[in-house]
């Protein structure tokens, strides 16, 4: 099973699949923020990059690590959107050459919804006729605000909020006391990112205010 995707059932079956048959050039990577769509997107990369590999289990350490040199990783460098620059030689101008070691070369890029429609435009060609070598991984909370164009390019992969047990494993084992853990996981709704906020120090207040809506709802 594929690293992250143990409570993500539609991610689970379709990047399981493609992994036994032949990948597609592009995936979107849509759910709310926190459920673990960029430690999947991280395990799937690696698993491409380690095909055919002499030594799978190096490349996915590198790619742990993010030292691979055929894995590129963008976010977007705007305060509210991303640039061009971000796509223009990092993507597009990368996705055009050979890879450097594995048979293929991965994309993952961030926060597609930031995309306007000049960043989209620059992407269109990569997405549309990628070379064979080339797979892109797009990541969203917000599937809504993505533009079609992007969209429809795309093999789209569900991601469902966390169980609250889940972001409470992960808590404790970070080190967070097991009876704070699961308050603060319960109250993330799913999110990781959020429980990890709510456990933390500064996190205190923000914790009170929570549980006193909930008491009061």
């Amino acid at each position: 099973m594929l690293a992250g995707t143990e409570d993500q059932p539609q991610a689970r079956v379709i990047l399981g699949t493609a992994l036994s048959s032949n990948p597609s050039h592009a995936y979107l990577f849509h759910g709310p923020a926190g459920s673990g769509k960029r430690t999947v997107a991280r395990a799937f990369a690696a698993e491409l990059l380690a095909e055919g590999d002499a030594d799978p289990d190096g490349v996915r350490r590198r790619v742990v690590a993010g030292t691979h040199p055929d894995l590129t990783w963008v976010r977007p460098t705007g305060a509210a959107q991303m640039r061009a620059a971000d796509v223009e030689g990092p993507v597009v101008g990368a996705a055009s050459r050979t890879p450097f070691e594995s048979r293929r070369r991965v994309f993952v890029l961030e926060r597609v919804d930031t995309m306007n429609d000049t960043v989209a435009n620059r992407m269109l060609k990569t997405l549309e006729e990628p070379a064979h070598f080339v797979h892109l991984i797009l990541l969203t909370d917000r599937l809504g605000l993505v533009m079609e164009t992007v969209v429809s390019r795309c093999q789209p992969v569900r991601f469902d909020p966390l169980p609250p047990a889940r972001v409470a494993d992960a808590l404790e084992a970070e080190g967070v006391e097991s009876e704070r853990a699961l308050a603060c996981a319960r109250l993330s709704a799913g999110n990781a990112e959020r429980a990890r906020l709510l456990a933390s120090d500064e996190g205190d207040g923000l914790r009170g205010d929570a549980e006193a809506m909930v008491v009061g709802a």
